[in-house]
């Protein structure tokens, strides 16, 4: 009669538990990673960042050199420890991109050397911190062919992967810009009336028409006095100082252009003073085709045309030459006239 079951000898029990074992190392070796220490990153949690509110220090540097600090301190983020850092633009790179980054696949094994040899140079290396402490170091490179995602090479592995954000095929590079200008927070005044003590406007094309407006409690006062201040104007004029940011850079001119603008008697100069004591200032120029007598030039030696819709202008803790809106700034830019309620006229 026939056993129901296939019995094995102890030669066969032994080799059914190697094969067992190599079945087991095999897994572990694609879980935890190779003997080479390559972590596996068809897990997208072990590249993507879940919890980006612990992060407080981010760094990108490409291969020419050029280098973005981004840390956070006290709640807020500074850039390159010295200027504030864009929150939007730091909110895209948390959400958007850090925390939705996802590996497709490995590179196929015939192109890995060449992928590798691209981005020796072209990528960006990119750090990113928790608590003082590395959790993610990458490179990311050039897109792959079909520009549906980037090649992404973690720090100590010889595997590079292609890699894209959750939700969109395209080229990661741009996400992790080294171009400082991508990161300032381009906020000039963004304050509540209650934060302001007083304002004051000078005028250097007709002096007469500047002014200090002051307040004390909820009654305002200003300087030079006039008969007839209209509360109601400069209660309004008081709350203008809200979200006022700058446009862009003026990269187009030449840096004989910018020093002749820095160094010129601006056509007016606006500043807030804090109930903190803090005085944020901006110095407005007109954006014409002359500065103190000299004609500005772009980069391609031509002259500026006059734009009566912007403004140059520099302002407090920022050292670079940047352009304001008529339509932003405008109603900031007034007069000690448009105070005095017997011209019915408010700012």
């Amino acid at each position: 009669m026939l056993h129901s079951a296939v019995t094995l000898n102890p030669y066969m029990k032994n080799y059914v538990w190697i094969i067992i074992l190599l079945l087991a190392a095999v897994g572990v070796y694609y879980l935890v990673g190779s003997k080479n220490g390559e972590a596996h990153l068809r897990d997208a949690s072990n590249f993507a960042v879940n919890d980006v509110r612990k992060i407080d220090l981010i760094t990108i540097k490409d291969r020419e050199g050029m280098t973005i600090v981004l840390e956070k301190k006290e709640g807020s983020w500074i850039l390159n420890k010295e200027y504030k850092a864009s929150q939007a633009a730091i909110d895209l790179l948390l959400n958007e991109t850090i925390s939705q980054i996802r590996i497709k696949g490995p590179v196929p094994s015939a192109s890995r050397e060449t992928v590798i040899r691209r981005m020796v140079g072209n990528s960006k290396h990119v750090k990113i911190y928790e608590d003082g402490e590395l959790i993610r170091d990458y490179y990311v490179g050039p897109p792959n062919s079909d520009q549906s995602g980037s090649f992404l090479h973690i720090e100590g592995s010889k595997t590079p992967y292609v890699a894209h954000v959750l939700g969109f095929d395209g080229v990661l590079d741009p996400k992790y810009s080294t171009d400082i200008q991508d990161w300032y927070d381009r906020t000039v005044f963004d304050y509540k009336p209650g934060e302001i003590a007083k304002i004051t406007v000078t005028n250097y094309e007709m002096p007469s028409e500047s002014f200090t407006l002051s307040r004390i409690d909820s009654t305002y006062r200003i300087q030079p006095a006039i008969s007839h201040l209209s509360q109601s104007a400069a209660r309004s004029y008081f709350s203008l100082f809200t979200f006022k940011n700058f446009e862009g850079f003026a990269n187009y001119l030449t840096p004989k252009s910018k020093d002749s603008i820095a160094k010129a008697v601006p056509y007016m100069t606006i500043s807030a003073e804090l109930t903190n004591g803090k005085i944020q200032e901006l110095r407005l120029h007109r954006k014409g085709g002359i500065t103190d007598g000299q004609t500005l030039l772009d980069k391609n030696g031509n002259a500026i045309i006059q734009d009566t819709e912007r403004y140059f202008a520099t302002f407090t803790g920022f050292k670079q030459i940047v352009t304001i809106q008529e339509y932003v700034f405008g109603k900031l830019i007034t007069r000690l006239s448009y105070f005095d309620s017997s011209f019915g006229q408010k700012p």
